[in-house]
This record gives C-alpha cells, sequence and structure tokens, in this order.
C-alpha cells in the first residue's frame, strides 16, 4: 500500500524529520527542499532522505562537516554529511562557475549531495554536474539528465564525488508537479520522525487556547 503526497507535503515532512534528527532549522529546511527537488524527478529523495537521518540519531553534526580548506573536502568523522556539504556547496558554488571543480572525499548518500547542486543550478541559471562510481547527474535550474550507472543512485557510500559547472548537455528529464508516490510503510517511519518536532501539550497552554477563563462576548 502506498500513499500520494504532494511536492509541498514531502518538503515539510522531511523538514521536520532533519528537525528531529538534530539539525538546526536552516539545515532543517535545506533537507526538505533536496528531497522535494528529487521527488520531483521521481527519485527516491524522501525515502533516501530518511535513511540518512535513521543513520545518524543525533550524532555530532560537527564531525560530518567538510573541511573546504582539504582538497578533496574531508570530514573528521569520516562521511561527509550531504545535507550539509550540499549548503557548502551551494555557497561555494561561484568557484564552479569560474571553471573550479570541487572534489569530495568519502560521502554519504550522494544523491542528496545532487539535489543541492540541482537548487544552486536554478539559483545560478546554469548546470551543474556530479559524478561518482561511474554515473553522472547533469543537474539543470529545469531538469536532469542522468548517464552511466543507475545503480550508483542508491548508494549509501562513497569514496569520491566531483562536482562541477556544465555548459554543453541539455535536460533530459523536466520535474513534476504532481504527487509522489511513497510506501506507506516509509511515510509512517518519515511521519513519526517529524512528530516529535510538535511540543507536547501542558496545562498551561491547554488554559491558553481558545477564551479560557475570560469571556470576550
Amino acid at each position: 500500500m502506498s500513499y500520494r503526497l504532494t511536492l509541498a507535503e514531502i518538503e515539510s515532512y522531511l523538514r521536520k524529520a532533519a528537525r528531529a534528527s538534530g539539525f538546526d532549522w536552516g539545515l532543517a529546511e535545506e533537507a526538505g527542499k533536496s528531497a522535494r527537488w528529487l521527488a520531483a524527478f521521481n527519485l527516491p529523495g524522501p525515502e533516501t532522505m530518511l535513511r540518512y537521518l535513521e543513520s545518524i540519531k543525533h550524532a555530532d553534526y560537527s564531525t560530518f562537516a567538510p573541511d573546504c580548506n582539504l582538497h578533496p573536502w574531508q570530514a573528521s568523522g569520516g562521511l561527509l554529511c550531504p545535507v550539509i556539504t550540499g549548503a557548502a556547496l551551494a555557497d561555494r558554488a561561484g568557484q564552479m562557475l569560474a571553471g573550479r571543480p570541487l572534489k569530495l572525499g568519502r560521502s554519504a548518500f550522494p544523491l542528496l549531495l545532487a539535489a543541492s547542486l540541482g537548487q544552486a543550478a536554478r539559483h545560478h541559471e546554469t548546470a551543474f554536474t556530479a559524478c561518482w562510481d561511474g554515473l553522472r547527474l547533469d543537474c539543470f535550474g529545469n531538469g536532469l539528465r542522468i548517464k552511466g550507472n543507475r545503480d550508483s543512485l542508491l548508494r549509501n557510500e562513497v569514496d569520491e564525488v566531483c562536482c562541477c559547472r556544465e555548459e554543453n548537455a541539455s535536460p533530459q528529464q523536466l520535474p513534476s508537479t504532481g504527487a509522489y508516490q511513497i510506501d506507506q510503510a516509509v511515510f509512517k517511519r518519515i511521519d513519526a520522525l517529524a512528530f516529535k518536532t510538535y511540543v507536547p501539550a501542558t496545562a498551561e497552554s491547554r488554559a491558553g487556547a481558545g477564551a479560557g477563563l475570560t469571556d470576550n462576548d
């Protein structure tokens, strides 16, 4: 059994799930946008983001952040976080626009990195490419092109990712605005994480709801 979610619902649920997993709200926003961007191309963005969030479980995110002064970028904890690293890639898009590729060391769930490049491509009205393990994703402001080994889309970990500007390709697939179909069991796991962001009701908050003890009529 499966559910059909709008892209806006996907973004909202995964934003909350990322926040519940320990990201600050700014990075949680990026996580939600990445899941939505991938879902628009019928790629497993929500499922992949969930797998990543479940794998970290409130770890010390500073150990997953990239040291951008190293070549390739490295994380002190081993694997680069795709959410934090994706945000760093977007911040340094100017380097790729200037023709300088950015190389990343061991990275978790590289598909999520590609989503960050897609959003940067839309912002800069250009195209960026991410390559790993025989796979090439060309990310455009309004489309996507995938070449190579599609099995690598679902890799949990890769040794290297190369990101650069792309000038000679055109998109093969345009984004959809339709609903995304997701397995019921997977959605329940996402929903359970997202639910943790809700503040439990207290006696004070319940008393403050509605008119309370004051009759304003």
